[in-house]
């Protein structure tokens, strides 16, 4: 045989079956020195690019197929087939089958005889083997039905039709591969011999049958019996296919034959341009133009001071811009922009270099003046570096889809799309389902995925290396060997197709033209087959849609400010707002865009921000890079006086703005131009150059920086050490364009801050209603500002958080957990229409129960929200909740049916209620735990209240003190202890196979970062719970990065072993009330139940106003706790029941 390969090969992009990972198979192809591949997945070509591209580095030939579906008329019965492509339009005729069965939304997808007419043109068909023309479904078919089937396929293909055959060993296999061979004979067609390829080795059939199971969700167990896969699917040698098709020699030649057919190469790369729906008769460069002149007229208006400038600077990118064709694609992007201004769909002032372009500007693309800034448009787009400009738009989070559909609507939906992303099987994720298909227990499994440390990224192999206990665990047990060994096979395989949250591409024809689409059941939307990488890579122009959260807030904040205040305008605010920046001096930026990080609030603290562009340097400096050299540092110190000491006299311009450092890349490029003279383009591609660290271009470089400094009169020494200081600072410089775009938007989120705190709140809380850790950190923010948050009230608070007056915001009933927007309006509604609610019956009489169903109650009951009107506790109403509800039906029905009597009766009570004022239950401790779950924290109480006294006399300070005395005494660290109650935890790389463990306790006045390192965990796992209270003893610090008060403990300890640990005594006083022998015989009974404890049991005796000791004949010790508590209080009363601390 000249050429071998398997023509019928799934990859793991077979999102049914299939575990092929595509470099797995370029290698084992290159070990046997296979010259040629084939990849054929199932109804897609998702890997076909990164295939074709990856075969052609290696040196082998790709051959792109895929396995389809196919409908015949009149029968229900599916038949795979195996579509080969032999050159480039073949690949073209494939996009548009697989298009038009995917555009068809069947719940049979397939491709019809018709469309195979249609679009056969050089496509290699083969019958598809056990699932296809010729396989088993024969059996079940009179033989000269399966002849006239085959007749009309190879009537279609001509002689580029093939009988496959295969040979793994599944039920029936001989019998319908006699009929295949016989129906061939007769037929005078071709057969080639195939395997169906699923996995690369016969040991891996096991992980095949797990991700079937997982996709089909379904336990391996069930499939024990199965006859769709055999173990002999895997990629054999051209040995073994030899010895296994050794008497069907054609069927084995036949391979090389379509091996040398198959020429497809993808076209030479070049940019595919949409093309502009032009409004008007002038050309696409006249329009642009004309619009650009428009745009700066209206700008610069009569102010001619400066006008030359920017008519200089516009006709120069204007220039370019139309000499490197790229004019309709400023125009695509004026036009959308344009129309979601004129829409109400707020837009961002800019993001990335765009912003450093007049032409963007005055077309309204950004909201940035790049010569007022000093932006660069060769950052952006520079004819010495060819490249698509690329705009990221930011828009308002909850429109963005308005701007996805307009485009839709105005280039037509055959030549937009949405792109695809693929959902792969992560280490956590891929441990669980491995094991649900396993069928082991929920709890074994949860237990083993939580040993792997929750960072992004990590695999399987890293997490058994950094974790201990799992490695411990694998090592030890074959239960967890086994999940973990099939895990690690299907891990970081696609797990299924998902839509890209940015990204849609334009294209000029059809996009099926350059690609197939692809239909996503669950959401019912057509997205591209290719991901955002290969899109690029076949020259299709992409468009980030982005969708900005802080734009939903500011938008959102604009309308409350509006109805309560009155209308401004952001676009015209002043940047140099002393109010502002003294929120900023004061580190109070939470919510702040960009700034609310506490690592941030300590920075902003040490350089007391007064300008904008203060602003703009912190943004490009808050990064890894800079924070790591102590550029932030010596920044703030040149600000508040330190000397700066200039190399040359012509930087002090350049670097006079960032305090004397090389702050941005455009910097690099100002000094490479003015004193190297370079042009603008040359500099940008030395900017890139040490951006990237290309050592030969640098050399080169440096000479000719060198030799232009020369002709500044600047010596070499000087010109050497000046660029070796730009190499240095290049690879931490940040684009200044989008620095200056994302820090207007710190500013205007600072501005509502400042002037419209309850609004900018209400927005802030309202667009993370989700996301417990920033509600906390912004509720913290809103007691800042003495911002009271009312509590959730079924009577005052609608779907989100709005602003009650100037200095209180009620609750939103969308961010309690299990309270979805359908009936946070819905009660909404009911409210408005007929009135509040007089109590949690009348509640459970009005609204519609299966929209406000039982866990939604009890979701609003553990919230709070009926304590106003409750005479009950919130205990009692969960606990008699289906009654209620079934009250409340009876009542709703009994008003369908007209019985009025009832009704009347009803109104009545509902009356007589109202008069009545109902004093607020303060809810139990098991209730706040409650509310903790349905809320994320503790919101109207806190379960360490009950113990303050107690805490007190124990000599602990609170967090809130502990920060206080750290940053008032600058103290870099102290020991202490300090208690509190865990809301959430994480684990962290900090090193290599190093990780720790994070836990954020809060005790009521401020929440503590408390981290452990593994062996620590390990030692005190089994009592570190949440809503237990707990007592961590450790080093606490501010941390260096974030400015969070931070703690490393040495060890934790309960409540109970710190009352032993830190009392002296137990003081129990009997008054003459209660003495009677049968209670000190009660309270004899409860100590010795408890008395392995290390705590002294003082008894006294009292009588009207004296107390006496009751002696014994030895000391008495017991173990405290709240049982052993709250058994002697209810004997002796709780004020003679005391703890005595040290």
């Amino acid at each position: 045989m000249k050429y071998f390969t398997h023509l019928h090969l799934h990859t793991s992009y077979s999102l049914n079956s299939g575990t092929i990972k595509i470099d797995d198979l370029i290698n084992i192809a290159k070990k046997r020195n296979i010259s040629s591949l084939a990849m054929t997945d199932h109804l897609n070509i998702f890997g076909a690019v990164k295939f074709y591209n990856k075969c052609i580095k290696a040196r082998i030939k790709p051959i792109i197929g895929c396995e389809i579906p196919l409908i015949i008329e009149h029968n229900n019965r599916i038949d795979n087939i195996v579509l080969l492509c032999q050159n480039i339009n073949g690949y073209y005729n494939l996009n548009k089958i697989l298009s038009s069965i995917h555009k068809s939304r069947s719940s049979n997808l397939g491709a019809s005889l018709e469309l195979l007419k249609k679009y056969n043109s050089d496509l290699i068909c083969l019958s598809g083997a056990r699932n296809g023309l010729c396989g088993v479904n024969m059996l079940q078919t009179p033989v000269d039905v399966t002849r006239q089937r085959i007749e009309s396929i190879s009537e279609i293909f001509d002689d580029r039709f093939y009988i496959e055959i295969d040979r793994t060993n599944r039920v029936n296999e001989n019998e319908y591969n006699n009929i295949a061979l016989s129906c061939a004979r007769d037929l005078s067609l071709p057969i080639v011999a195939s395997n169906d390829v699923l996995f690369m080795n016969d040991t891996d059939y096991e992980a095949n049958e797990v991700k079937v199971s997982i996709i089909q969700k379904t336990k391996l167990d069930d499939r024990a019996n199965q006859d769709e896969y055999s173990p002999d699917q895997y990629f054999k040698s051209q040995d073994e296919m030899l010895s296994l098709f050794k008497d069907q020699t054609s069927a084995l030649k036949n391979i090389s034959n379509i091996i040398e057919r198959c020429n497809f190469k993808f076209p030479k790369f070049k940019y595919h341009l949409p093309t502009f729906s032009n409004p008007t008769e002038k050309d696409d460069d006249q329009y642009f133009r004309d619009l650009c002149d428009e745009g700066l007229n209206k700008y610069l208006k009569s102010d001619d001071s400066c006008k030359r400038k920017y008519i200089d600077r516009l006709d120069n990118e204007i220039s370019v811009i139309q000499k490197m064709g790229f004019a309709s694609y400023f125009l695509i992007v004026q036009e959308f922009i344009s129309w979601a201004k004129d829409n109400d769909v707020p837009v961002g002032p800019g993001r990335g270099s765009g912003a450093g372009s007049l032409v963007a500007f005055v077309l309204g693309i950004t909201n940035i003046d790049p010569l007022k800034y000093n932006l660069l448009f060769e950052r952006f787009l520079n004819p010495g570096r060819i490249s698509m400009p690329d705009f990221d738009i930011d828009f308002c989070m909850n429109k963005r889809q308005k701007v996805i559909d307009h485009i839709i609507n105005t280039y037509g939906q055959d030549k937009v799309s949405q792109i695809i992303t693929y959902n792969t099987l992560s280490a956590r994720a891929v441990i669980r389902d491995v094991g649900r298909v396993l069928d082991y227990s929920y709890g074994f499994v949860d237990y083993i995925a939580k040993l792997i440390p929750f960072t992004l990224g990590i695999t399987i192999d890293d997490a058994l290396k950094v974790s201990k206990e799992l490695k411990s665990e694998y090592k030890t047990r074959d239960d967890v060997k086994v999940l973990i060994d099939l895990a690690k096979k299907i891990e970081g395989l696609p797990r299924g197709a998902g839509t890209h949250a940015a990204g849609i591409v334009i294209s000029p024809t059809d996009i099926t033209d350059f690609m197939p689409i692809y239909s996503l059941e669950d959401k019912n939307e057509l997205i591209t087959q290719f991901d955002k990488d290969d899109i690029e890579s076949l020259g299709l122009v992409k468009f980030d849609i982005l969708g900005l959260t802080t734009l939903t807030i500011i938008d959102e904040a604009l309308k409350m400010i509006s109805n309560n205040h009155k209308t401004i305008s952001l676009n015209s605010i002043p940047l140099d707002d002393q109010k502002v920046f003294n929120l900023l001096k004061n580190k109070m930026t939470t919510g702040i865009f960009q700034l609310e990080s506490l690592g941030m609030k300590k920075y902003m603290a040490q350089l007391q921000p007064d300008r904008f562009e203060d602003i703009v340097a912190l943004v490009a400096l808050y990064r890894p890079g800079p924070l790591g050299t102590n550029m932030v540092d010596d920044f703030i110190a040149n600000k508040h006086g330190a000397e700066i000491k200039y190399e040359h006299p012509l930087l002090e311009n350049i670097l006079s703005e960032t305090n004397g450092l090389i702050l941005y890349q455009e910097q690099v490029m100002e000094i490479a131009k003015s004193l190297g003279n370079y042009t603008l383009g040359d500099a940008d591609l030395l900017r890139r150059a040490m951006g990237k660290k290309k050592q030969k271009e640098m050399e080169n470089h440096r000479s000719r920086f060198v030799d232009g400094c020369s002709k500044n009169k600047i010596s070499e020494n000087i010109a050497r050490s000046i660029f070796d200081k730009m190499e240095k600072f290049a690879g931490y410089g940040f684009n200044k364009s989008h620095s200056v775009a994302y820090a207007l938007l710190s500013y205007q989120t600072a501005y509502l801050k400042a002037y419209y705190p309850t609004e900018f709140f209400s927005a802030a809380l309202s667009s993370d209603m989700d996301n417990t850790n920033k509600i906390i950190n912004l509720l913290a923010a809103c007691n800042e500002l003495d911002i009271k948050i009312n509590a959730p009230n079924i009577n005052s608070s609608k779907y989100n958080f709005e602003p009650c007056d100037n200095k209180s915001i009620n609750y939103g009933l969308c961010a309690i957990k299990g309270v979805g927007e359908n009936a946070a309006k819905h009660i909404t509604e009911v409210r408005l229409k007929d009135g509040l609610f007089v109590d949690i019956n009348d509640f459970c009489s009005r609204i519609n129960l299966n929209t406000v169903n039982s866990g939604t109650i009890e979701s609003l009951i553990s919230s709070g929200c009926f304590d106003s009107i409750s005479k009950e506790s919130r205990t009692y109403n969960i606990d008699n909740l289906n009654k209620l509800m079934s009250q409340g039906l009876k009542t709703q029905l009994d008003i369908a049916s007209g019985q009025s009597e009832l009704f009347t009766s009803e109104v009545n009570a509902i009356v007589s209620r109202k008069e009545k004022k109902l004093s607020i239950i303060s809810p139990s401790n098991d209730e706040l735990i409650r509310e903790r779950k349905v809320l994320g924290y503790y919101l109207s109480s806190h379960p360490i209240n009950e113990y303050k006294k107690e805490l007190f006399e124990m000599k602990l300070k609170n967090i809130l003190q502990i920060n206080d005395n750290i940053i008032n005494n600058s103290i870099t660290k102290m020991t202490t202890t300090v208690s509190g109650v865990i809301l959430d935890s994480r684990s962290q790389k900090i090193g290599k196979n190093k990780y720790i463990n994070i836990f954020k306790v809060d005790d009521g006045s401020q929440c503590i970062n408390i981290s452990f390192f593994e062996e620590k965990y390990l030692k005190y796992k089994n009592i570190i719970r949440e809503d237990t209270i707990l007592f961590f003893n450790g080093e606490v610090f501010i941390d260096d990065y974030d400015s969070q008060l931070s703690m490393r403990a040495e060890s934790v300890f309960t409540l109970d072993v710190a009352r032993e640990k830190y009392s002296k005594y137990l003081k129990i006083v009997l008054s003459s009330d209660h003495v009677s022998k049968e209670k000190i015989y009660n309270i004899k009974e409860i100590i010795s139940n408890n008395n392995s404890g290390k705590t002294k049991v003082i008894l006294s005796y009292k009588n009207r106003d004296v107390i006496v000791p009751v002696s014994s004949k030895e000391d008495i010790y017991v173990k405290i706790n709240d049982k052993l508590l709250s058994e002697i209080r209810s004997i002796a009363g709780n004020e003679n029941v005391e703890i005595k601390y040290q």
